[in-house]
């Protein structure tokens, strides 16, 4: 087989797999855009003061559950820090005054 008979078979199979997978990658991105968006209220909510878990799920408009899974991982991450207790839920702002790099 050729150089060229051998690229055009990789090209039609690249084109294959990406027909093939085009559905999966789709939803994949959205599932990546709808991340992005909570991420970014989630910010929003703790730009001005921090806030308990609850209050960013009801300005972000978010359920409680999700907001949680997302702080935990920001936390994890360095991007929050837990500021003071209100009862028993901590409150939470962003890391380094506000500031971050992650938009």
């Amino acid at each position: 087989m050729s150089k060229k008979e051998e690229t055009a078979d990789q090209k039609a199979a690249m084109k294959a797999l990406r027909k093939e997978r085009k559905a999966w990658i789709k939803a994949a991105a959205a599932k990546v855009k709808g991340h992005n968006k909570a991420l970014r209220a989630i910010r929003e909510q703790l730009k001005e003061t921090p806030r308990t878990v609850p209050e960013i799920a009801e300005g972000a408009g978010l359920p409680s559950s999700e907001v949680m899974w997302y702080v935990a991982s920001m936390k994890k991450f360095g991007e929050i820090l837990e500021a003071d207790q209100d009862d028993c839920y901590f409150r939470y702002q962003l890391s380094g005054g506000g500031e971050t790099d992650a938009d």
